[in-house]
């Protein structure tokens, strides 16, 4: 590695051990008409070189590093020589480590002057402008629309950005962090998730390692924590000079290296694809939409993409990924099993779930609908706000027994097992439209239905084509037997049933929040930000039944209750504790021979009672440890210590415990496995003193496409203290 001395503006390599390369800032930017190469640095006086306008850049950068305390900067015109071909190729797959391992970058936007609207600062560091927190003007340069520019954002430990007078404006970890995500689809947890033991700023990486902490670099670990699509989809917009380099410059996006064959063109990013599949089994690489002017004329494009563009509008499905913020106890084997994919000489080759479907297409020749009868390959991803939909390619049969190609490229069919039977109109935007879609409408359509059977679906090895293929191709209740099965863990408002009987018009406005809870609740109007922690039943020591204790979650209900005619200007704010518990049972039958199916079992109590009267041991949450306390504790300590507290309730010597409520102490357990179980109810949970607020609970099992996932379903109301009672409507 050569790096340039930033007193003398001279090359000196460093050939040894990565360990010995002194620390070193390095320089992100675009190329101008004119830069300062490898031989100007090497072959011509520095006096000729300083009449030169591209060695500003130069100067000022070493200028940069001195001023922060370091001896060397690497900038790429410089210590590379573009003359070498294998010096080029080393240095295209080291490029991502030498940003990686670098001690600070320096972004330099030369296209962007900040003193049309700021006065700069002068600090010890040099100068500084500090813009307004709306500013976004800088992203109007060059730099934002670059390829090889999106690992120089990624990769290094600290970036400070610069305007075209090397005036610094800000950093991309402090100040400028939210509107770079906004303006890159980069999610901030890329950025804030902790890259070694150390604390910010971090020290230089050599071989991987903090050089202070000598621990792992985790950014790597957190890149393949995206999935491939969503990568993909921050370069989409990103263009490059030769198309090769819009392969080659993400190499270090995905921890790749691959031989550089300038002149292969847009096989480059299909050879991305392959060692990206080899490597990583991840069938969201798939997930791209468009593409169909970038086929051959009368001809289908491969199930590989063609250009990263094709990824600008990703299908936002759930990645492995885990962030500082959860726990990590739960993590362990949950991507133990992921799908394997394997490349053969033409296609790809996978386990999907096949379903069969029907295709129409609107013909505008004659105005009619025409049917196409395809298949849905259903992939093995959840979409981020329901893990139970999943994503789904249409695909053609290829008349070879498990020999398939994508179709409709333009389209990706979201799949609901919980709708068997299916009838989704889609259309494509009106900005992907070309005109290959308007002469060949029923090769390329705007507008399709697909009608699918979910009854019929199978799980098959397929082959899915990878290259382009000619248009005229010849082409020929839940289940509870298996015992509880575990998946996420959703909290739902669903009617259960009305019991609102007061005349008096009131209005009633509630917020609710999640104390603590195992497993984890998800929401269906939220997008996930990591993967569903797993989890196991635990099996109780209960004599005559085979029952299995599955969550204890704590909510807090605020109930906002003002009367229409009370113009006051403070509302009444009454607040309830509840804490859930639920499981699966089943009955052993008398003859000992065999269960009765599983059916689902839910209680509910006041949560205050129910710390007091269930607590097992000294380590169980207390009333004061849940968020917010005085005592808070985080969400993933809570987790593990409520997964304890159930792991002891289910000893025999718990099993007959009951809780002090209002009006009458209520059972921890049922007391049979008969109908009925399933849903719970508490009259009064709130302080409110004149409304009784009553809360309904109900547990739902939902399974489809061999997954599984439950439903905890609520319904609140409210009646006044003068009518009858709850039992009695």
């Amino acid at each position: 590695m050569r790096l340039l001395n930033a007193h003398t503006i001279r090359l000196q390599s460093f050939d040894g051990a990565e360990s010995d390369i002194p620390p070193y800032t390095i320089l992100s930017h675009t190329w101008g008409n004119e830069e300062i190469t490898f031989q100007d640095i090497t072959q011509q006086p520095l006096e000729n070189l300083q009449r030169r306008e591209a060695f500003y850049k130069v100067q000022e950068c070493c200028a940069q590093a001195r001023r922060n305390g370091y001896d060397y900067v690497w900038i790429d015109t410089c210590c590379i020589d573009k003359t070498s071909s294998a010096e080029l190729s080393e240095a295209i797959n080291s490029m991502f480590k030498w940003y990686q391992q670098a001690s600070l970058c320096y972004v330099f936007l030369s296209d962007f002057d900040t003193s049309f609207s700021y006065h700069f600062a002068q600090i010890s560091t040099g100068k500084l402008v500090r813009l307004q927190s709306s500013d976004t003007s800088f992203f109007s340069s060059r730099w934002f629309t670059r390829g090889w520019t999106l690992q120089e954002l990624i990769a290094p430990r600290r970036v400070i950005f610069f305007d075209k007078y090397w005036i610094s404006f800000g950093s991309r970890d402090d100040e400028l962090l939210d509107r770079l995500c906004h303006k890159t689809g980069i999610w901030p947890q890329l950025f804030d998730e902790p890259r070694c033991h150390c604390l910010e700023p971090y020290p230089a990486v050599r071989d991987g390692v903090c050089v202070t902490c000598t621990a792992l670099d985790t950014l790597p670990q957190t890149l393949d924590s995206f999935t491939v699509s969503i990568k993909m989809s921050w370069a989409s917009s990103r263009i490059t000079t030769r198309k090769e380099d819009s392969a080659y410059c993400l190499l270090g996006l995905f921890n790749l290296n691959m031989p550089m064959l300038y002149g292969e063109g847009d096989k480059a990013f299909l050879r991305l694809q392959e060692a990206i599949v080899r490597q990583s089994k991840d069938q969201s690489i798939l997930l791209w939409r468009g593409g169909i002017n970038h086929a051959s004329f009368g001809r289908i494009p491969g199930c590989l993409a063609p250009l990263p563009s094709v990824f600008n509008e990703p299908v936002h499905v759930l990645g492995r990924r885990v962030f500082k913020g959860m726990s990590r106890t739960f993590e362990g084997g949950f991507m133990g099993s992921i799908t394997p994919i394997e490349l053969t000489d033409t296609a790809i080759q996978m386990d999907l779930w096949i379903c069969p479907c029907t295709v129409s297409i609107y013909n505008p020749a004659t105005g009619e609908w025409f049917d196409r009868k395809l298949s849905l390959g259903i992939l093995d991803l959840a979409y981020d706000d329901d893990y139970l939909i999943r994503p789904a390619l249409l695909l053609e049969h290829l008349g070879n027994i498990n020999l398939y190609r994508r179709v409709y490229h333009m389209f990706v069919v979201p799949v609901d097992p919980r709708q068997v039977y299916s009838s989704h109109e889609m259309s494509v935007d009106q900005g992907q439209s070309n005109a290959f879609a308007s002469a060949y409408p029923l090769t390329y359509p705007s507008v399709l239905k697909v009608r699918r059977y979910l009854n019929q679906a199978t799980q098959k090895n397929v082959e899915i084509m990878r290259y382009q293929s000619p248009v005229n191709a010849v082409s020929m209740n839940p289940s509870y037997d298996l015992g509880p099965k575990t998946g996420p863990v959703y909290l739902v408002s669903k009617t259960i049933r009305l019991r609102y009987t007061s005349n008096r018009k009131r209005r009633f406005r509630y917020t609710m929040s999640d104390r603590g809870s195992h497993p984890p609740l998800s929401r269906y109007d939220t997008r996930a930000t990591q993967i569903p922690s797993p989890w196991v039943f635990e099996k109780c020591q209960h004599p005559g039944v085979d029952r299995h204790f599955g969550g204890i979650h704590f909510l807090s209900f605020f109930i906002d209750n003002q009367s229409k005619n009370d113009h006051s200007q403070n509302d009444e704010t009454a607040v309830g504790h509840v804490a859930i518990t639920w499981g699966m049972h089943r009955q052993v039958n008398a003859d000992g021979g065999g269960y009765t199916p599983w059916s689902p079992w839910c209680r509910a109590f006041n949560m205050l009672a129910f710390i007091e009267y269930a607590g097992t041991s000294a380590v169980d949450v207390g009333s004061l440890e849940m968020y917010h306390g005085s005592h808070d504790l985080h969400p993933p300590e809570i987790q593990v210590r409520l997964e304890g507290q159930r792991r002891r309730l289910c000893l025999t010597s718990w099993q007959n415990l009951c809780i002090p409520q209002n009006p009458e102490d209520k059972a921890l357990f049922p007391s049979s496995c008969e109908d009925g179980w399933a849903e719970d109810q508490m009259h009064n949970i709130a302080n409110d003193p004149v409304m009784n607020t009553h809360l309904a609970i109900r547990i739902v099992m939902i399974e489809g496409l061999g997954r599984t996932l439950y439903e905890v379903q609520f319904d609140i109301d409210q009646t006044p203290k003068a009518l009858q009672s709850f039992d009695e409507q």
